[in-house]
């Protein structure tokens, strides 16, 4: 037996060894180090039930000028148009997108945390969001068509909705309260219904009074 031959032979079968197992385990490691790729990372939303009020009123207030105990005081007005837009919805949650630092989710299988690179947070609950504004003076022909406006922009969003109603009682002394109003739901999936509900959030703010002629 030729022992250098056997030696020289050991010697490369150890070291084929050694670099097979470190090839492994460096393999493994960047394995476990690399992101989810970006196929993994989509993740359908829930459809989301949304439900919604427009109102507009008109609101007169009357008071009297003049020394208290007057007999025949001089009457004035107040007049102001002010709108409402509010939602809930049910079903579904917004997703938040995060940046910065990996961050470890919270135990195996929890929804709750931060995926490496920051990407898909937890979700918040969408709920209780409303907008509006008002003008001075106005009248109720501006309510009307406030509802009727904002009734086209929500129908062509695919959603529901009531008819408009107007509500007009009759005018006393001291106020007066004129109103247009309607009712909306809408389904889709949370994505759709989070823009919808911006894009109904601009169109309130779009909402003019009639010029005066």
């Amino acid at each position: 037996m030729d022992i250098r031959r056997w030696s020289r032979n050991g010697i490369l079968l150890g070291a084929g060894i050694s670099l097979a197992l470190f090839a492994d385990l460096e393999s493994s490691r960047v394995t476990a180090a690399s992101p989810p790729t970006e196929g993994s990372q989509a993740v359908a939303g829930p459809n989301v039930v949304l439900t919604g009020s427009y109102s507009c009123n008109y609101t007169v207030t009357s008071y009297s000028v003049g020394p208290i105990g007057d007999p025949d005081p001089t009457i004035e007005t107040y007049a102001e148009t002010s709108d409402s837009l509010s939602f809930s919805t049910t079903g579904g949650n917004v997703p938040v997108g995060q940046t910065g630092p990996d961050k470890s989710i919270i135990g195996p299988g929890s929804p709750i945390g931060i995926g490496p690179g920051g990407r898909l947070g937890p979700a918040t609950p969408i709920s209780g969001f409303g907008t509006g504004h008002s003008f001075t003076d106005g009248s109720i022909e501006d309510c009307v068509r406030f509802a009727q406006t904002m009734s086209a922009a929500v129908r062509g969003l695919g959603c529901a909705t009531s008819d408009v109603r107007r509500r007009q009682p009759p005018q006393t002394l001291g106020y007066y309260l004129p109103s247009a109003s309607f009712s909306f739901v809408c389904e889709g999936p949370q994505a759709d219904i989070v823009h919808g509900m911006g894009e109904l959030s601009r169109a309130v703010l779009a909402l003019k009074l009639q010029p005066a002629n």
